[in-house]
């Protein structure tokens, strides 16, 4: 008797479980799934750089890739719009299909050959130069809140030197409807005595982005710290629901260590006496150059096959 009740109780569960599951809201018929939206939102990407690449006027370019690009799903551009509307309404929906769109792109670059794929494995986290970034190197941004922004933070450790510099490289691209392209990268550093030197790029077309940061005075680093942010456009003509998308992607963060021969030679040259009286024409002549005494000037010369006399 226990037996069958314990059979049936697991029954039940099963039951409920599966209504629940049955229960989980999806997306309405009469919108695009989120798999085909995923993969025609993909192919936008792939849309956008080939317009850039393409003879001829861009915008004109990107149109006929991107009405290619419904066409190969059997979708209209009607359907396509409407759908944006219901995702950029349910923005959890919309993220989820942006994290994998970014994932894929990511896998997409390792493939052939990013710059995350070169230098990953190049570098020591101890040697002289090391790849440093620890976050995730790729994502995508999206002009609603909180999805706007992504921040990164962390603290320094003992294989920074006094005197390092950080290069900050990463892949900007936009993919848009309509409306201004505008998004924020920026990059800053706690030096130890707690002064803050900040190195901020506006970002308004897809491309490779640098931001550079040196510790001149050898204070030593303590933390850094930056933010990429995809602005929102207020203009009185923008749509709030028309695709605007920022994919940030083959981040990498390099540490350099200064070269103590460098700084070495450059102590030394500092030292060399300097004859006042001596002009700085014959100061900064190198020596054993024509004209500072010590050599002879010669009575010929040949320059690029030329013999003068």
């Amino acid at each position: 008797m226990e037996y069958k009740k314990l059979v049936l109780g697991i029954v039940f569960l099963l039951i409920g479980i599966l209504q629940f599951t049955g229960c989980k809201p999806s997306t309405p018929s009469e919108f695009i799934s989120a798999g085909d939206m995923e993969n025609i939102l993909y192919d936008y990407h792939l849309a956008d750089a080939m317009a850039g690449q393409a003879k001829g006027n861009y915008d004109e370019n990107l149109v006929a890739y991107r009405s290619l690009v419904l066409e190969k799903y059997g979708v209209s551009k009607e359907k396509f719009d409407t759908s944006m509307v219901y995702y950029m309404r349910h923005t959890d929906e919309l993220q989820t299909i942006y994290s994998h769109i970014a994932e894929r792109m990511q896998n997409e670059a390792k493939k052939y050959g990013s710059p995350e794929g070169l230098y990953a494995g190049s570098f020591s986290a101890s040697g002289d130069t090391a790849d440093i970034w620890r976050a995730q190197r790729s994502f995508i941004l999206m002009p609603n809140q909180p999805y706007n922004l992504y921040s990164y933070s962390f603290k320094t450790d003992s294989t920074f030197h006094k005197g390092d510099k950080l290069i900050l490289n990463f892949n900007c691209d936009f993919i848009f409807q309509d409306g201004i392209r505008s998004g924020v990268a920026t990059m800053a550093v706690v030096l130890k005595n707690d002064s803050v030197i900040a190195r901020t790029v506006q970002l308004s077309s897809s491309m490779a982005q640098r931001i550079e940061i040196e510790d001149n005075d050898n204070i030593g680093m303590k933390e850094v710290k930056g933010y990429f942010i995809l602005t929102k456009d207020n203009s009185s003509n923008s749509s709030l629901t028309t695709l605007r998308l920022m994919n940030i992607s083959n981040i990498y963060l390099m540490r350099c260590h200064v070269s103590t021969k460098s700084v070495k030679q450059n102590a030394v040259e500092s030292n060399i006496p300097v004859n006042q009286s001596q002009p700085d024409s014959q100061r900064m002549r190198p020596q054993g150059m024509p004209g500072d005494g010590s050599s002879p000037v010669p009575q010929s010369s040949k320059i690029d096959g030329i013999s003068s006399k």
